[in-house]
């Protein structure tokens, strides 16, 4: 009887255990997405000194999950973390705006090649409700609401890859280029990206791998030279 008492405890405990880790992942999950909303929005400027205390406060949550997101943003090229210093909010720099572009242009192009070849029709019918959003908010004043739009559109592409490599390198380098992607989508901008994705979607309905590959190319293209132009490096 002893025996299956400790068996049944250790059960237990071996249960609380885990889900402690999986309401800590949750927690942190969070806390990186509210942080690094606030990078990409500005409302966390670069060179900010981000303080565990005063955020925890704010996310109504323990400083353990704010940490762990310090490194995950860390990870995304959104923060820097110094001894004795803390987390701060990284610089944009002209390179990380080419070279994050350029990456997130070839592993989009990848794909939308794989997606547009093997479920063209599910992944347009996922998508065409956020662009009717991004339409419906174009007008708009309201910066947090269109981005989340758009990574939503976006996340259906690399949704349709299935678990794997690409999906998580391709999100991974999304989230490091949001700053670039928000600042891009302002102004005539804003305007011509709603017709490239209303055109890359009518490219998946059909089934139009080269266009669907092409447009994605010209959509990222495109979005870095508004980058570039809204952080002032270009003209």
């Amino acid at each position: 009887m002893t025996n299956v008492k400790k068996t049944d405890q250790a059960a237990d405990s071996s249960r609380t255990d885990t889900e402690a880790v999986a309401t800590q992942e949750t927690m942190t999950d969070i806390a990186v997405e509210e942080i690094r909303k606030r990078i990409v929005l500005g409302r966390l400027p670069a060179g900010t000194k981000l303080r565990v205390d005063v955020l925890a406060t704010e996310l109504s949550m323990s400083r353990v999950p704010v940490r762990e997101a310090f490194r995950e943003l860390l990870a995304e090229g959104l923060t820097e973390i110094y001894p004795w210093k803390g987390a701060v909010v990284t610089e944009v720099r002209r390179q990380d705006v080419e070279e994050g572009y350029r990456m997130l242009e070839y592993l989009e192009a990848m794909a939308a090649e794989r997606c547009a070849a093997a479920a063209p029709e599910e992944t347009a019918a996922r998508m065409r409700p956020h662009l009717e959003r991004l339409e419906a908010l174009s007008a708009e004043a309201d910066p947090e609401r269109y981005l989340e739009a758009h990574r939503a559109l976006h996340f259906e592409v690399f949704r349709a890859l299935g678990p794997g490599l690409l999906q998580r390198t391709t999100r991974m380098i999304w989230h490091a280029c949001e700053r670039f992607i928000n600042i891009s989508a302002q102004g005539d901008r804003r305007q011509q990206a709603h017709r490239e994705h209303a055109e890359l979607v009518r490219c998946y309905e059909h089934g139009d791998v080269v266009g669907a590959v092409g447009l994605t190319r010209m959509h990222v293209a495109h979005g870095r030279e508004a980058a570039l132009r809204g952080f002032g490096f270009v003209a």
